[in-house]
């Protein structure tokens, strides 16, 4: 039996991009409206975007952004 107004909805996982190397992974948001990806595994940023979210322009212009002006940005 489910508790009373418990959340029945599939989360499904989507993936998120490391705006300083590109590295692409799996990532299943959780129930805070900003849970973040963490760091990533191959060089530690924080930084990530939902790869549908970005274009081949958009990934280029964060490879050329100078990191320090990148830390602006909030991660996933």
């Amino acid at each position: 039996m489910q508790a009373a107004g418990a959340d029945n909805r599939i989360v499904e996982s989507l993936t998120v991009e490391c705006l300083r190397c590109g590295h692409s992974r799996a990532f299943t948001p959780g129930p805070r409206r900003h849970e973040e990806a963490g760091s990533c595994p191959r060089c530690h940023y924080v930084g990530w975007a939902y790869s549908s979210d970005l274009s081949e322009k958009t990934r280029r212009l964060f490879r050329e952004l100078p990191l320090e002006r990148r830390l602006r940005f909030r991660p996933v």
